[in-house]
């Protein structure tokens, strides 16, 4: 009867030893696919960004390039000459079209064309008038 027990206690010690070793092997495994399933998971997150990226610059591009045809032709250069100096082709008529403003205004207008420079900031010329500090706001607000 011993030797019975002793066999059943070698076997079950043998289970165990290789049930922990194959839990060790195991984890062992599970670790560096969980990181690789990771990594690939980021790098296609980003490759999907970047070909969105690449789509928008494209579209851009496209935009530009035709930007630069109808810039470089013969259509926007008429227009150009017609609007900045002057032109006219044969045969056309060139009518100006006044407001109805009266002079104090254009020449506000004109003023405030004259002043402002290519990088025009709302209000910077002007000469408001200083505003108080909150705390002198505040006192003449309660003691009104």
């Amino acid at each position: 009867m011993i030797n019975k027990n002793n066999r059943n206690n070698k076997y079950t010690n043998n289970q165990k030893v290789i049930f922990a070793v194959l839990s060790v092997l195991l984890i062992l495994i599970i670790i560096p696919v969980s990181k690789n399933f990771s990594r690939r998971h980021k790098i296609n997150t980003e490759i999907q960004n970047i070909e969105k990226e690449i789509e928008a610059n494209e579209k851009k591009n496209s935009d530009l390039q035709k930007l630069i045809k109808y810039l470089d032709s013969q259509q926007f250069t008429e227009e150009q000459a017609r609007l900045n100096l002057g032109f006219k082709k044969e045969g056309e008529e060139v009518v100006i079209v006044k407001n109805n403003e009266t002079p104090k205004q254009e020449k506000a207008e004109n003023k405030e064309i004259t002043t402002n420079s290519i990088f025009s900031v709302p209000n910077i010329n002007k000469n408001e008038k200083k505003t108080a500090s909150n705390a002198i706001k505040w006192w003449s607000y309660f003691l009104k």
